[in-house]
């Protein structure tokens, strides 16, 4: 068996766990945060938009940790870190702190959490793109596949605990569970950087030759993905009370979303696995912009549906545009620093838009909030319609 499966599947299963410590397992605990520890959604917010800004200034050096050293002690590293942080978090109640110290233990938590969970996703992309030079269609399909049925299960279960349990007790379990997953690393023992040499090519553009333009919009994206995927998962379900939409129905709907976006992997794996960078942005973004409508009227079942398909389509796309697209514009020499770059423009719009949502929320209201990100969602797609296709390819091909 090719070595690089071994160490995908391992990467896939903890990112695919890792689902507990991302936005959409912390909604349904929200407003029980607010209750218990008396704040408000903008200082629950505020924490949380903190972590990911902390996040930004943190993640370039992780990205280049992972270039150097062995992807066992990476992971490692961060299976304990995380689950500390959920350990740490489930103390909070107990502390009898102020809400200043409140917010502040959250801050500390997610760090850790965030700092996890997206070095995960660069170990995970960055072996897609150095072991899998020739079939990179194929693992990310895998890849989207298995983490997304992982992680599909999440929400749910999220919420069918928390009708049980205590907040704090589910933290605290999964934080313990956690530190049982650590002895799987132990099985990564080959070094990440001992591929062959035909999936590093002469040819291959590097972070320091990349077009300044198209390397500053694919980061935009990034950024504006991050920005509502945080804002709208973490304020989902205080956002369906407000729309009318049944949260018990939009929980179970992510686990078509998760089923039916990995299955979208394959297929838009294979259309867009070779030199089609424009046409993967363009259906990330136009898919980002159908979801974001649909979401506007959730509470009606055309609606619902349009939200399965789009954020389907959407998610597919983000692995496409992760480990596809990604290679494809800027090489796979110091793939890690490159994710490590990507991920810091995706805390730092979590971080920004955890926080929007919550001020909007308080402020405003939620319906403003979508109408907005409708309105830079087109004038994205705009901009990519205006960007000459010949940016998309490399000098040797534009000859």
């Amino acid at each position: 068996m090719h070595y690089g499966w071994i160490v995908l599947c391992i990467v896939t299963l903890l990112e695919g766990l890792s689902g507990f410590g991302r936005t959409i397992a912390l909604s349904p605990l929200l407003q029980d945060l607010c209750n218990d520890l008396s704040l408000s959604m903008t200082q629950i917010s505020s924490g949380y938009a903190l972590s990911h800004l902390c996040a930004v200034f943190v993640l370039p050096f992780i990205g280049k940790l992972y270039d150097k050293i062995q992807t066992s002690r990476f992971l490692l590293f961060f299976v304990l870190v995380f689950g500390s942080s959920f350990i740490l978090l489930s103390q909070i109640a107990n502390l009898a702190l102020s809400p200043l110290g409140s917010v502040g233990m959250i801050l500390l938590g997610y760090i850790g959490i965030r700092l996890s969970v997206h070095s995960y996703s660069i170990a995970g992309r960055a072996t897609i793109a150095v072991w899998f030079s020739h079939q990179r269609g194929i693992a990310v399909g895998c890849y989207a596949l298995f983490t997304m049925l992982i992680g599909s299960m999440v929400p749910s279960i999220i919420y069918g605990l928390r009708q049980r349990y205590h907040w704090s007790h589910i933290w605290l379990a999964i934080g313990l569970l956690w530190f049982l997953m650590g002895s799987i690393c132990f099985l990564v023992k080959s070094h990440n950087r001992m591929v062959d040499s035909s999936s590093c090519t002469s040819s291959e553009p590097t972070i320091g030759t990349l077009r300044p333009f198209l390397f500053i919009f694919v980061m935009i994206t990034l950024f504006f993905k991050a920005f509502q995927n945080s804002g709208i998962m973490l304020h989902l379900f205080p956002m369906c009370t407000d729309f009318g939409a049944d949260k018990k129905l939009i929980s179970l709907c992510f686990m078509p979303i998760y089923i039916v976006s990995s299955l979208c992997t394959f297929i838009f794996g294979h259309i867009f696995k070779q030199n089609k960078a424009k046409g993967a942005l363009f259906l990330f973004i136009f898919a980002d912009l159908g979801m974001l409508i649909a979401l506007k009227g959730i509470a009606h079942t055309s609606a619902i549906i349009a939200f399965v398909l789009f954020t389907s389509i959407y998610w597919s796309m983000n692995n496409i545009v992760a480990t596809l697209v990604l290679p494809i514009l800027f090489g796979v020499k110091k793939i890690g620093a490159l994710h490590g770059w990507a991920y810091a423009f995706v805390s730092l719009g979590s971080a920004a838009g955890s926080l929007y949502f919550g001020i909007m929320k308080d402020y405003a209201s939620y319906q403003l909030s979508l109408s907005l990100c409708v309105a830079f969602a087109g004038l994205l797609l705009l901009i990519l319609l205006c960007i000459k296709p010949t940016s998309f390819v490399s000098d040797e091909e534009a000859l």
